[in-house]
This record gives C-alpha cells, structure tokens and sequence, in this order.
C-alpha cells in the first residue's frame, strides 16, 4: 500500500477546507480507490477516508493511522454503516 500525495489535484477542496474552517494545514492522499484527507487545527488531527465503491478495509485504517498519527497517540474512530467513510481524530 501507498499513500500519494494528491493534494495539488484537489485545490478548490482544499481552499475550501482553510476557508471554512479553523483547520490550518490540509493534504489530499490517494490509498488505491481510497480518498484520504488529512487536516490539522492548533489542536487537533482529523482524518477522513472515503471510498465510494466498497467498503473500506481495516488493513487499509491501520495503514493510515500507522503512516500519518504517531504510534503513542490515542485517537476515536467514527465509522458509517457501509464503512465507505471512516473518520479519524486526535488530539495533537
């Protein structure tokens, strides 16, 4: 598994994102058919991932939590029903 950067692909989301909310720091991530996005407020982490075609596996959310939350970190996980997205936060 990879996680590119896609970031530079989704401007209008991620202007929108500063815009609109108090997050200062926003990136876009590829994981496969796997939209990830990353943003940071002074406090806080949040990570969404979103798949639109299947659910997501949890290999693919330990990979994230893995790649992007230090491993010391405590962290909630809030999933849907269909586990087409998944949201991820943490104090920083």
């Amino acid at each position: 598994m990879h996680l590119i950067d896609v970031t530079n692909t989704y401007r209008d989301l991620v202007e929108r994102q500063l815009a609109s909310t108090n997050s200062q720091y926003v990136k876009v991530y590829s994981l496969g058919d796997t939209s990830v996005v990353y943003s940071e407020t002074s406090d806080k982490i949040e990570i969404v991932m979103e798949n639109h075609k299947r659910a997501i596996k949890q290999d693919e959310v330990e990979f994230v939590i893995k790649r992007l939350i230090h491993e010391d970190t405590i962290y909630d996980i809030t999933v849907d029903k269909s586990r087409k997205i998944i949201s991820i936060t943490c104090n920083k």
